[in-house]
């Protein structure tokens, strides 16, 4: 086989060829492959078509569109962040009446309730985008079977965005993220309330724990993220939304 074009694939080389993407398999793969099979079968056209596995990779048809790895100016609309919002719902809709199978191995651990799969990192980076709108997810590498919430939770960290100044993806003033917050939840079908906030800060603990538990076993991906100050960067936010709670809140009400 020709080389591929190297995509950008977070803790993975990803490449293409042609209408395909090769990327390297995981434990967790045949779950995952069945997943995406089923959620197609449900009429869920935003992830790729499982197409292969075999003992190194696993093979998927490409969607076309852009990524990025945080919005850029011209695409932090309404639009797009309506459209990711229903995307994700339209995918946890499907992913509902996934029976997963005792042999099934997902890299984050199941969450209770479990009343979809989480993608596990829905987020700019993971989402394709074209003219304007999320009309995609990719990588689910950390799609585990948890409550709707815990997976809602961090898109919208991602896309409000929740964070503080200091991290490099932050846009937006609280009251401006709180609105944009709000607006997700309600094109999801969801209320933003202080629930929200609270699932957000678990979520991100979650993270950081388990980043330093993958490091502690010499995942050196995990371990250059914790160097390079990620684990840092989410407490800051965590203490960022402690602190504007409250403008936060507000906010949703005004959306």
């Amino acid at each position: 086989m020709t080389e591929g074009e190297e995509l950008r694939g977070g803790m993975n080389v990803v490449r293409r060829y042609g209408d395909t993407v090769h990327r390297p398999a995981s434990a967790a793969s045949p779950a995952i492959h069945r997943l995406l099979r089923h959620v197609r079968a449900r009429g869920f056209d935003g992830a790729p078509e499982p197409l292969g596995l075999d003992a190194d990779d696993e093979v998927l048809t490409f969607l076309h569109g852009q990524v990025h790895q945080a919005l850029p100016s011209e695409l932090r609309t309404s639009e797009l962040l309506d459209s990711a919002a229903m995307l994700l719902r339209r995918f946890h809709d499907a992913s509902a009446t996934f029976e997963t199978g005792p042999g099934d191995r997902w890299w984050l651990p199941a969450r209770s309730p479990a009343e979809v799969i989480c993608h596990g990192d829905a987020a700019p980076y993971n989402c394709v985008v074209r003219e304007g709108t999320v009309v995609g997810l990719i990588d689910f590498d950390a799609a585990h079977p948890g409550p709707r919430m815990w997976d809602v939770a961090y898109a919208v960290y991602r896309f409000a965005p929740l964070h503080s100044p200091d991290n490099p993806d932050s846009y937006g003033s609280p009251a401006e993220q709180g609105r944009r917050a709000a607006r997700f939840c309600r094109a999801y079908g969801i209320p933003a309330d202080a629930a929200l906030l609270d699932i957000v800060a678990d979520r991100l603990r979650a993270l950081i724990d388990f980043m330093r538990a993958q490091a502690k076993r010499g995942n050196e991906a995990f371990q250059s993220h914790i160097d390079g100050g990620h684990a840092d960067l989410y407490e800051a936010d965590i203490r960022y939304l402690a602190a504007n709670r409250d403008l936060l809140l507000r906010a949703f009400d005004e959306e």
